[in-house]
């Protein structure tokens, strides 16, 4: 995480997140995450310049990229936004429709209930990173190809590498289906996935690229479907006090 940190909620704000996201009466635990050093703290003028350089590269390289069919129907490819140097990436399965004309990925009322979801555990959402397995939008009813996933996960792999997060927060029941390679459900996956979360980042049965998972639902899944937005609550507590034991 950055220096600029968010200030702990005080409690009628903390309550008013928690309602938002259709959960009452549910306490915190744990305190506020510490902040840790900076681009400039990790990283040389040289480093840091040549980090940037590669990411413009593979900015460019995703707003170009033509290898599979996805790109014929796409308004504008979205590598992802947020914090270059986060300790915590969010995948999602890839941009929707909003985003795809917004440029900006979990865009609209996702942005809404993500950053509300974040604040409650005293996380600032320019303190990660947002990303996704596919940098496209995906058209209704298109079952996703594994010749599209094999594709963009070479994008994915080059932002893990450039950013460097501690923990990968897969999002939604096709992104961590997808990912995991695991036919069976998110509360399945949740279970099995997250249960490993405190054992050491090498004995961590699930991974990629070295960097340990954890499974949740993402914003656009609990717009449509908010009862399982008591479930996520548990997921954010259990990720917070992961963050607050590095």
């Amino acid at each position: 995480m950055t220096e600029d940190k968010v200030p702990p909620l005080d409690e009628n704000t903390r309550r008013y997140y928690l309602d938002v996201m259709g959960i009452q009466c549910w306490e915190l635990i744990g305190s506020h995450i510490e902040g840790d050093a900076t681009e400039d703290d990790n990283l040389n003028p040289v480093q840091f310049q040549a980090a940037g350089a590669a990411y413009q590269q593979l900015e460019a390289d995703v707003q170009q990229c033509t290898r599979c069919q996805l790109h014929t129907g796409r308004k504008q490819a979205i590598t992802g936004r947020g914090n270059a140097s986060a300790e915590l990436m969010f995948v999602l399965l890839s941009p929707d429709a909003n985003d795809d004309g917004a440029g900006m990925l979990c865009s609209g009322e996702a942005d809404t209930l993500f950053t509300k979801m974040l604040a409650a555990i005293n996380i600032a959402i320019d303190d990660i990173y947002i990303t996704s397995l596919l940098k496209c939008c995906v058209p209704a009813r298109h079952t996703v190809t594994t010749t599209e996933l094999h594709y963009c996960a070479e994008y994915l792999k080059q932002q893990i590498h450039l950013i460097q997060p501690k923990l990968l927060v897969v999002t939604g029941d096709t992104a961590a289906r997808c990912l995991l390679q695991k036919n069976t459900s998110l509360d399945d996956l949740r279970a099995m996935v997250n249960a490993e979360a405190y054992s050491d980042t090498a004995s961590h049965a699930y991974q990629f690229e070295s960097v340990p998972l954890f499974v949740s639902y993402s914003p656009q899944e609990l717009l449509q479907r908010p009862e399982n937005k008591r479930k996520a609550w548990q997921d954010l507590q259990q990720l917070q006090q992961i963050v607050e034991a590095w």
